[in-house]
């Protein structure tokens, strides 16, 4: 995975859970996420788009 534009390592998975919504739009959402730990310690979020396959890390 790459975070700032550097490759950094995911140490472990915390969990994995998958959004399908708005299947009645034009775009539909589909997306899986993943909870990581990284290897400095930072847990972040991450999905891959599943109608694109384009991966993103999750702002709040």
């Amino acid at each position: 995975m790459h975070f700032s534009g550097r490759p950094i390592a995911v140490e472990s998975v915390v969990e994995t859970w998958r959004i399908d919504d708005e299947w009645w739009r034009e775009k539909a959402v589909s997306r899986q996420y993943w909870c990581v730990v990284l290897e400095d310690g930072r847990v972040v979020d991450v999905y891959r788009d599943l109608v694109t396959g384009r991966w993103w890390r999750q702002a709040y």
